[in-house]
């Protein structure tokens, strides 16, 4: 469909792996953050504040740059979206994005808001809600990333 880009091919897909590596590796970032977070509470509005900055400026541009190219690439080599490894994939890329959007960051913005009581029992859940989270997201990521390199067929 986009034969024209096809001279480009390892570009684009240079730039979707890169993008791939960028938005995993910031998603990692942030688990991170908040189990460090947790052992040092005096840092734990700057890990959220970081975390939050961090995913406006590089994890949802890398995420958008990400679908853009994986569109073109898609189009570029005319798969078919019905096979396995690209459907799920893109299921669970919108699964992972929602999960972040509704769930993550309205977790971290509550632990937050709880973190003046840092001990209490509703900061624990929210806590533990965020970094449970952060860790769901990474895994989906992950699983995104296997099925993009890997192209299983069932």
């Amino acid at each position: 469909m986009l034969e024209f880009l096809e001279p480009y091919h390892e570009w684009l897909l240079l730039i979707h792996i890169l993008s791939a590596i960028v938005a995993l590796g910031a998603n990692v970032g942030y688990a991170f953050w908040l189990s460090f977070a947790e052992r040092d509470q005096g840092h734990l509005d700057i890990a959220i504040g970081g975390i939050e900055r961090m995913d406006r400026v590089v994890t949802g541009p890398a995420y958008l740059v990400l679908l853009l190219s994986g569109i073109v690439l898609i189009l570029v080599e005319s798969w078919p979206i019905t096979q396995f490894w690209l459907l799920a994939g893109i299921v669970l890329y919108f699964v992972s994005g929602l999960t972040s959007f509704l769930v993550l960051t309205p977790a971290l913005r509550n632990q937050l808001a709880l973190a003046g009581d840092s001990r209490g029992p509703a900061y624990r859940a929210a806590a533990r809600r965020s970094r449970l989270t952060a860790w769901v997201v990474v895994a989906i990521v992950t699983i995104v990333a296997g099925l993009m390199v890997l192209k299983p067929v069932f």
